[in-house]
């Protein structure tokens, strides 16, 4: 007879029972601004009036969360709207297996080869698409999905319903000020919500120099919240340091930095723990964003971090990733052309290896697979392309390598939350008029002036990030002016002058990489994450 395996290796699993039901709560949901309690939280995913009733149920839920629900052998099993917390499924031999471990599921299915096709994505983009995983027979909820098991005389069927999807709508109302107070009351309430949250912990803010972290860093000190510490990290005197620095002294907010360098990574780099945390948080589906985890290990190791602190990131569903084309073709009243969207897609995801030879894997191996839930094929209003641009972000790097880096806070043993993925706040931005997303202009218009107002600091500080770009090119084109010749590229003086600079690498941690494997894979087209992608895969892959 077929059965239901459930295996959770996380001790922040609760076990209840309710109604009958025997169920695991992992997280916290939120109703109407209240936490609900595990049997409170299950009963959400009760379907006694009918699909369309659960949907809107579930769609009501706040919070971070992942909730499995069974009766006998009929099973509920649904992750939040940013799969905050993975799932993972199989079946083999008629037998159903869930956890939040994907090797435990891998090793029930019998499945030992990686997938070539999942393989490809891997490569080029860091991540595998859809409901799969790197292998074949392990699967994965989406963001805003749950997965239905029931019983029938043919055995165990199993279903995937999806109960959010982040759509952008759009709005033509150009009425700013009535929308900005409106913004201001969905990030005070999820602040609100925050500090709930807290209940008076530390709460630790990674402050890059970016509108994301600056934000929930404004609302902190706005909300005089007695316990909260910031860091950065990277190479010493960083840009995105500087500006992190100096937003925390302006807020009067504590402010620490961790040092990284080559050497910091590869003391690290073939540690059993580093490895241990790779596997287990890549859930057979992403690269592990291990942007954040040194820092992380040595602020915990130093005391800096109290034990059970409350990371507070500052990941954000306003994306600043939409092409000046989309919206120039919007004034212009024309449509964006067949296979744009498939361009814009490669571009921004799929680029980790940049030779022709990994533009070729994309269109053969990726492109194919795109094309069964992407309208690759078809010339798009710009509204639409912005639509399924949002949309792919949303529920694949976003939420399988971005919120994913969330890992690294539970490895060290502390709690987490993500205020800017709030529900309100995603519904706010799903129906902002098309300007507020050219360049983030309403978002950022936002952020500075709250920050203007709470801190006193008149001029605006702007990105980080963008400024050190924009200061390295036009470092190397000042170079390039004193010298002549094929010589005087800035590509090729940005190799031979700032090697690290040339690569992003402010985290310095290539150091993370053996140097042979770095440089050869480097001279064939592969970024830093391409990089380590193949190195995970290389490791891990079987025979």
């Amino acid at each position: 007879m077929s059965s239901i395996h459930c295996h959770f290796s996380s001790p922040r699993w609760q076990e209840c029972e309710s109604s009958g039901c025997h169920g695991f709560v992992s997280g916290a949901a939120w109703l109407h601004g209240h936490p609900l309690s595990a049997k409170g939280a299950l009963k959400q995913l009760e379907m006694t009036q009918g699909i369309d009733a659960w949907r809107h149920r579930m769609g009501e839920l706040n919070g971070f969360y992942a909730l499995v629900r069974r009766a006998g052998n009929h099973m509920i099993a649904a992750v939040d709207r940013v799969r905050s917390i993975p799932l993972f499924y199989g079946v083999h031999a008629g037998d159903v297996y869930l956890s939040d471990d994907a090797d435990w599921v891998r090793q029930r299915v019998c499945e030992e080869h990686i997938d070539p096709e999942s393989r490809a994505e891997f490569e080029l983009a860091g991540f595998v698409t859809g409901q799969d995983t790197l292998f074949r027979r392990v699967k994965q909820l989406r963001a805003g999905e749950a997965l239905i098991v029931s019983d029938s005389d043919l055995g165990l069927s199993l279903t995937v319903e999806r109960y959010f999807s982040f759509q952008y709508y759009g709005m033509s109302d150009r009425d700013d000020s009535r929308r900005l107070i409106r913004l201001e009351e969905v990030v005070e309430e999820a602040c609100e919500q925050l500090v709930k949250m807290a209940n008076g912990r530390q709460i630790v803010v990674p402050l890059s120099g970016g509108y994301d972290s600056r934000l929930i860093a404004t609302l902190l000190a706005r909300r005089d919240y007695p316990h909260v510490l910031t860091y950065a990290y990277g190479h010493r005197d960083n840009q995105e340091a500087r500006m992190s620095r100096e937003v925390a002294r302006s807020l009067g907010l504590p402010w620490t930095f961790v040092e990284y360098s080559q050497e910091a990574w590869s003391q690290v780099a073939e540690s059993d723990e580093y490895w241990l945390f790779q596997r287990w948080a890549s859930g057979w589906n992403s690269i592990a964003n291990m942007q954040d985890w040194l820092a992380v290990k040595l602020l915990t190791e130093q005391g800096k971090v109290e034990p059970g602190s409350l990371f507070v990131p500052g990941h954000c569903c306003v994306t600043g990733f939409l092409l000046a084309s989309v919206f120039e073709a919007k004034r212009a009243g024309r449509l964006m052309e067949a296979g744009e969207l498939t361009e814009a897609l490669r571009q921004r995801h799929f680029s980790l290896n940049a030779s022709q030879d990994g533009q070729a894997l994309f269109h053969e191996r990726v492109q194919p697979r795109l094309a069964q839930d992407y309208p690759l094929d078809e010339a798009l209003d710009p509204d639409e392309f912005i639509r399924q641009f949002v949309l792919f972000g949303w529920q694949e790097r976003q939420a399988k390598f971005i919120i994913n880096s969330v890992r690294c806070f539970e490895f060290f043993g502390h709690d987490w939350w993500m205020p800017l993925y709030d529900r309100d706040f995603m519904a706010f931005w799903q129906s902002v008029p098309r300007h507020w997303l050219e360049e983030r202009s309403g978002y950022v218009t936002f952020v500075e002036n709250l920050f203007t107002e709470v801190s006193g600091h008149k001029a605006p500080l702007g990105n980080a990030s963008h400024r050190s770009r924009r200061s390295l090119r036009a470092r190397l084109t000042r170079l390039a002016a004193f010298r002549r010749g094929p010589g005087a590229s800035i590509k090729r003086l940005a190799k031979q002058w700032m090697p690290g600079l040339a690569q992003g690498n402010t985290l310095a941690s290539t150091g993370r990489f053996p140097p042979d494997t770095l440089e050869r894979l480097r001279s064939q087209g592969y970024s830093h994450n391409g990089v380590a992608a193949q190195v995970f895969l290389k490791r891990f892959s079987r025979p």
